[in-house]
């Protein structure tokens, strides 16, 4: 694990802030290894995630369950570190770490199952949310079967409406093929003042889902847009074995 204070010459440390969620269970690994202490290329995902988004920001914040607690120590020097205490999705998730928002920064919200993640990713969707001056931006990309990823939906005119999850997808929207990464960067204050919108359920059992932020935002008049990923493999989650195992492939060629 690389210590912020002895990363390369190469880094381009920018004025923002970092949320990493890894409290998800991974219920779809079959195991009982928290899904983010799984390995690709002999490291956990979560030490991939953390050691790339280090080498972009010294201000990242950890979202935690309780069954991850006994695995971070190696990390508590680099990050904040925020308990989830219950899983209600992604928007709970985020919420979850509201404590140490920083009023003044662009915040990005990358998932700890996103072990192919590279700097210069989380750095060119940092410059584009600075370049558009964008109230939100999600990072997307293109796959002709998009499978189970949700759907970054535009009016005819091209102008980002929302993100559709996949189970909530008319046909229409299914056969569109690009699809959200859930990897995302608001601007200051943004995440503040309308994350609430993302927090409302009049069923306790539904999931808040952050993706809802663009909807949110586009409503109230904010400027939202997407950022196309020019290689998908490296922006999707990791979720199964089987995904585990594409993963490590795809480490491999990289290097």
């Amino acid at each position: 694990m690389k210590n912020s204070s002895n990363l390369e010459n190469d880094v381009r440390l920018l004025d923002c802030q970092i949320i990493i969620l890894a409290a998800g269970n991974g219920s779809r690994m079959g195991s009982d290894l928290p899904k983010v202490m799984h390995q690709v290329g002999g490291k956990p995902m979560i030490e991939r995630v953390l050691d790339n988004c280090a080498r972009v920001s010294d201000d990242l914040i950890l979202v935690y369950s309780s069954m991850l607690l006994e695995y971070l120590t190696p990390y508590k020097d680099l990050c904040k570190l925020a308990l989830q205490e219950s899983p209600k999705g992604t928007a709970h998730a985020v919420d979850a770490a509201r404590e140490y928002f920083d009023h003044n920064k662009p915040i990005m919200v990358i998932y700890g199952d996103n072990p192919l993640i590279t700097a210069d990713i989380i750095e060119s969707l940092a410059r584009h949310q600075q370049s558009t001056n964008s109230a939100a931006v999600t990072l997307a990309f293109e796959r002709e079967n998009p499978a189970e990823y949700g759907r970054i939906v535009t009016d005819a005119k091209g102008n980002f409406l929302k993100i559709v999850e996949h189970k909530n997808a008319n046909e229409l929207e299914r056969k569109i093929t690009l699809c959200n990464s859930g990897i995302m960067v608001f601007a200051p204050g943004v995440l503040q003042e309308y994350l609430s919108g993302c927090l409302d359920a009049s069923d306790p059992e539904t999931e808040l889902y952050l993706t809802k932020m663009i909807e949110v935002c586009a409503h109230n008049g904010e400027k939202v847009t997407y950022f196309i990923a020019q290689d998908a493999d490296l922006v999707v989650g990791v979720n199964t074995q089987e995904e585990l195992l594409e993963a490590a492939k795809v480490l491999k060629k990289q290097n």
